[in-house]
């Protein structure tokens, strides 16, 4: 840790740290579909080719959330945020540059390892330095608000500026936008990791109930989140909005979503158990998508697009914060480990339910299409239920350890008095020593002379 710098400057400078990482996930996350255009044109490759870079950038996150995660439980956040920060400038600009599908390709892959850095670190440092460490879905909420933050600016800086600068200089520029923070990482202390962190704890999660039920639900959130990001302007395009309605519309559907995760961190500050409140969303969730798949009118298809964007908002951080609340891994010192297995499970509903809901609307329409999504829905809905009603919280944890410290320190105490008994002992022997000048028969000697006498006369 910097020690010349001061408490309240290492709490700021941690809570941007973690600001910076999930704002940089949203950047890299929306990167490649706000330049898969020029990209496409810029390395003469078809949307088949672009569609297997961004498929690059999520089997990519996966694998790296199995080690990245238990890394940062055991050598901290700088050295994961740090990598993470540099390495997603690095791949930006190495985006930027390529001249063939292969080097574009790579960059996808180790851009996979980035995001997850800047995500892992972004999402369990904030949960432990904002509010005390006390209330963990209210942080994750106010996180997540920037991750929205770098997801919607990203293509309104792109395609602001790629006429003016050109493909590779725009890139370029929002590498530099990722570099930044490792100026302030650089000099921020951060908490220290568990010192008795061993690696086979992770494996145990594997066992946790909590954390596959949490994983489980985040699969189906991530189903719809993926969803929505990937089809609602194709979906509002057939209720024949324009192009660059149907756009406004989705940049709409991401302010609302925004707006949904401020408004718990700033309402819901622990009066509303946050285990309840995830099902309590998808339960609107449910009904914003049920709108768009019955709607018989545009105005109906946005009202649905809109509700379905404010339900999802605050799902995916509350879901967090329960998550962490269920499995006690912060207090076990395994919060990295946990969150990163979590949202590796998340990823795989990405990757399987919006491809489906594709192929079923290529047949008929993506109204229909959207059919999938309201069951993946109610899924969500029956799992959150199970984990908030089936599942305890993990309290009882912290109070444990401080009484395993009682029961070590009262030892010594005890062999305290042993000490102090033999010196009793010694004094009363030495007490006793007196008696024994009694012995020495000394006035008896006299007697002795008498015989020099006799050897006189003879």
């Amino acid at each position: 840790m910097t020690n010349y710098l001061g408490v309240e400057t290492q709490y700021v400078l941690a809570a941007c740290v973690a600001f910076s990482g999930v704002f940089a996930l949203g950047v890299i996350f929306s990167i490649l579909g706000s330049v898969k255009l020029k990209l496409a044109e810029a390395l003469n490759i078809d949307n088949a080719k672009v569609g297997r870079l961004i498929s690059a950038l999520m089997f990519s996150c996966m694998i790296a959330l199995l080690f990245i995660g238990p890394l940062t439980d055991a050598l901290g956040y700088k050295v994961i945020a740090l990598t993470g920060f540099a390495l997603g400038a690095v791949c930006v600009w190495l985006l930027a540059g390529a001249r063939s599908f292969g080097a574009a390709l790579i960059a996808c892959l180790l851009m996979g390892i980035a995001a997850m850095c800047v995500n892992v670190v972004g999402n369990d440092l904030g949960v432990k330095v904002l509010f005390g460490g006390e209330n963990a879905a209210r942080a994750s909420n106010l996180l997540n608000v920037f991750f929205g933050v770098g997801a919607l600016i990203t293509p309104l800086i792109l395609a602001y500026l790629l006429a003016f600068l050109g493909y590779k200089m725009t890139v370029g520029l929002i590498g530099v936008l990722l570099f930044i923070p490792i100026g302030y990482a650089s000099f921020t202390a951060f908490p220290q990791p568990a010192s008795g962190f061993e690696f086979n704890q992770v494996l145990g999660l594997l066992s946790n109930t909590a954390v596959l039920m949490s994983g489980l639900t985040l699969f189906f959130y991530i189903a719809l989140e993926s969803t929505m990001a990937g089809f609602v302007s194709t979906y509002l395009k057939e209720h024949k909005f324009a192009d660059r309605t149907a756009n406004t519309l989705l940049s709409a559907f991401w302010i609302s979503l925004m707006a949904a995760r401020l408004t718990t961190a700033i309402f819901f500050s622990g009066q509303v158990d946050p285990a309840m409140l995830v099902p309590a969303l998808g339960v609107l969730a449910v009904i914003g998508i049920g709108i768009m798949v019955v709607a018989s009118s545009p105005g109906m298809g946005v009202l649905g697009t809109l509700v379905t964007g404010f339900a999802l908002g605050p799902i995916f951080p509350t879901l967090v914060g329960v998550a962490y609340l269920k499995t006690g891994a912060m207090s076990a010192g395994t919060g990295a480990s946990m969150f990163s297995l979590i949202f590796a499970i998340g990823l795989l509903g990405g990757t399987i339910v919006p491809p489906l809901i594709g192929s079923y609307a290529a047949k008929s329409t993506l109204q229909k299409g959207l059919n999938i999504a309201l069951v993946v829905a109610v899924a969500l809905v029956v799992a959150s239920c199970v984990l908030w009603l089936a599942i305890p919280g993990v309290q009882a944890a912290p109070a444990t350890a401080p009484a395993l410290e009682v029961e070590t320190v009262t030892p010594p105490v005890e062999t305290a008095p042993v000490v102090i008994e033999p010196p009793v002992v010694e004094v009363n022997e030495a007490i006793e020593v007196p008696a024994a000048p009694e012995a020495p028969a000394v006035p008896e000697v006299p007697a002795v002379p008498e015989v020099p006498a006799a050897d006189a006369a003879q």
